[in-house]
């Protein structure tokens, strides 16, 4: 009797044993919760505004991705004991939400995790952008506040100043193209001529909106002389102020020591009778 006892026990020890191995304990994950970001200026006058679309958050744990997550987030983080959460600011290439990439302009916001399984930490991540020094950057900002770097180029007619509160985005100011059946078509260009790195990250940066669609080419001068006009991108109507970031890089790797001029322009369509663009925030920022 007793020796079937000791058995029965075994096997119970055993089928326990078992149980475990097949349905391992699962460790519980610490969550941080992102619902908003925001985007801060060291230096005003150089960083110019701080409107922004970040879309997701890449998020890394001790320098080890996690993953990309598309705002607002809550993500699980494995871990335990005392760590750091690095945070990499993600926006939509070229205003395609298919090509999801880390702005290279913006700093790393970290912040101190002390784990604790089943539980939601909330933080809002801060980016800046980057100081000109370290590494080296460089801007160039049109806001429209003080000047115009926009001339006309081609067209009926070209982008204007304008401060009516309607038009304007931030500030006083902002560009404006009006179209109508007289004005078909209109068309302006970067006064300024840029030259960069080939080899280093280079963004436009623009806040818009439209109520047609319109273009963005460039005007490339090549270092013996020869020049072309390329198109960059197509961008579709928006009845909202709207942010894209358009990535040059490309284009200046193809294209080496040459010098290029940026052009907007818009077509009204057929069947409307007016239409219009506005522009404010034109920023070229790259490596140096």
């Amino acid at each position: 009797m007793k020796s079937i006892i000791s058995r029965l026990i075994l096997l119970l020890i055993i089928g326990i044993s078992s149980c475990n191995i097949i349905n391992p304990k699962e460790d519980v994950p610490t969550y941080i919760k992102f619902d908003s970001v925001k985007v801060e200026s060291v230096v005003p006058a150089i960083h110019g505004s701080v409107s922004h679309k970040i879309t997701d958050v890449w998020v890394y744990y001790n320098r080890q991705l996690l993953g990309a997550y598309e705002l607002p987030a809550s993500v699980p983080i494995l871990a335990s004991g005392h760590g750091q959460v690095q945070l990499v600011a993600g926006i939509w290439q070229d205003g395609l939400s298919g090509i999801r990439t880390r702005y290279p302009f913006y700093t790393v916001d970290t912040v101190d995790l002390d784990a604790s399984p089943g539980n939601t930490f909330h933080y809002s991540p801060t980016f800046r952008y980057r100081t000109t020094d370290t590494p080296a950057v460089s801007y160039f900002i049109e806001d429209f506040e003080q000047g115009n770097s926009l001339i006309p180029r081609y067209g009926d007619t070209s982008f204007v100043k304008t401060s009516n509160p309607a038009d304007v985005f931030e500030g006083s100011w902002s560009s404006k193209l009006t179209l109508s059946d007289t004005d078909r078509y209109g068309e302006s260009s970067t006064l300024q001529s840029f030259a960069f790195p080939p080899t280093r990250p280079c963004f436009l940066e623009f806040n818009y909106k439209s109520d047609v669609p319109f273009q963005l080419d460039v005007y490339v001068t090549t270092l013996s002389g020869n020049t072309s006009t390329i198109s960059l991108t197509g961008i579709n109507p928006s009845n909202k102020w709207n942010k894209l970031y358009f990535n040059f890089g490309g284009f200046v790797a193809t294209y080496q020591n040459a010098s290029f001029r940026f052009i907007f322009h818009a077509n009204l369509p057929a069947n409307k009778t007016e239409g219009s663009v506005w522009l404010d925030n034109f920023k070229i920022i790259h490596f140096n």
